[in-house]
């Protein structure tokens, strides 16, 4: 079915909790649907809109489409004015902090099974007890690093922080930093850092800990040695990606989402998971996508519901996840991608075990997150040590 596309301007709004909202979407007895996400970069031709397309003929719904960049941040202002949409795309960070606040259908009340998905990936789309939405397809972080430079060092990949640190110094040379990641003052900024955070053996629940102190002085002191740059505080993750094409950086943090660019420039690079302080890999934080059954009637959100178990079979979701480097949130339809395409399997492996950003704080980790980006900001600057940052960043959540 050809997807009829609707243009929407929307109000910012501010996340606030205890609202609940009717959807004034898509009319069921005619089998219309609206759908908001985020994606604006692709239309009805891309793998996304093909996916929208294959489920409307599966499931003989037709979907009318709203694509804008601030979708979290539209839907709480949608449902004060009523008008919310019968499905929405949201980052998996954001799904706890919107079920918290009605807008969203548990799948125990829709009907959507999403249970064939692995356990650690849906644990990011959990609250109290209920899973809401599916996964689309996941990605995370792992070390990347270019062959030549740590041939020309005669470094191997490290396994543990130790190790790290060597690799790094001994990599650090002329016009290249040993190592490149973003710090800059965003939630890529936490997303980034977690890795270290808990690598180190700390959680999120205490940014104070003697163990987040240490992976905040790993970072501070890269940079305060110039073996990662000073410009990391306003890198995002592509200018990261840049300066490791530019064969500027030994090694980078980064995810799935580079390595189409990194396999078009014909660097030589290996994947390796980011070593935790004593050895092994250290978690990583799931990123990806979920589809969500918004707050209507009950009519409504079975519907919505068809449309989303249609959008989350692994059999429609493989040429979404290719296009976008992603890896299927179902074991077995991860393993067989793995199978077809060796390069993926360190990204299996990656994603099998990383953690999901709300798992453990739910609703309350972007405040976590803001607190903690704030102090990565004001250390690696020089502005305070990693230990004051951190204090006064736990402080300041109460």
């Amino acid at each position: 079915m050809k997807q009829r596309r609707i243009i929407a301007v929307l109000a910012v709004a501010p996340l606030a909790l205890g609202l609940a909202a009717c959807s004034s979407g898509g009319n069921t007895e005619s089998g219309v649907l609206t759908l908001w996400d985020g994606f604006t970069q692709y239309d009805d031709a891309s793998p996304f809109g093909r996916l929208i397309a294959a489920c409307e003929d599966e499931t003989g719904i037709t979907i009318e489409r709203t694509s804008d960049a601030a979708v979290a941040d539209n839907l709480l202002q949608a449902a004060s004015a009523g008008t919310t949409p019968d499905l929405v795309i949201l980052d998996n960070p954001a799904v706890a902090q919107f079920a918290e606040t009605g807008l969203l259908v548990a799948n125990s009340a829709s009907g959507l099974d999403a249970s064939s998905q692995r356990e650690n990936v849906l644990a990011a789309a959990q609250l109290d007890g209920e899973t809401y939405g599916g996964s689309i397809g996941s990605n995370t972080l792992a070390l990347f690093y270019n062959e030549q430079l740590l041939a020309a060092a005669g470094v191997e990949p490290p396994t543990d922080w130790d190790e790290l640190r060597s690799a790094v110094t001994a990599t650090t040379s002329g016009d290249a930093y040993g190592i490149a990641f973003s710090a800059v003052n965003t939630e890529e900024g936490s997303f980034q850092f977690e890795p270290f955070l808990w690598g180190a053996g700390a959680e999120l629940s205490d940014l104070a800990s003697p163990e987040a102190q240490e992976a905040l002085q790993l970072w501070t002191d890269w940079i305060a040695a110039g073996e990662a740059s000073q410009s990391s505080l306003n890198a995002n993750q592509q200018d990261v990606r840049d300066l490791f094409l530019a064969g500027n950086a030994a090694f980078m943090l980064n995810g799935t989402w580079q390595l189409s660019a990194l396999d078009e420039a014909g660097i030589a690079y290996g994947v390796v998971p980011l070593p935790a302080v004593d050895g092994g890999p250290a978690p990583s934080p799931l990123g990806g996508e979920f589809i969500e059954v918004v707050a209507s009637d009950d009519a409504r959100e079975a519907t919505s519901a068809e449309f989303a178990q249609c959008f989350i079979d692994p059999g429609n979701l493989g040429e979404w996840a290719e296009g976008q480097s992603y890896i299927l949130p179902d074991e077995a339809a991860a393993d067989a991608q793995a199978a077809e395409n060796a390069a993926l399997l360190p990204w299996v492996e990656a994603v099998s075990v990383a953690r999901g950003r709300t798992a453990e704080l739910g609703a309350d980790y972007p405040d976590v997150s803001r607190a903690l980006w704030t102090a990565i900001q004001e250390a690696v600057s020089g502005e305070r040590s990693p230990a004051e940052a951190l204090e006064s960043a736990q402080d300041s959540l109460g």
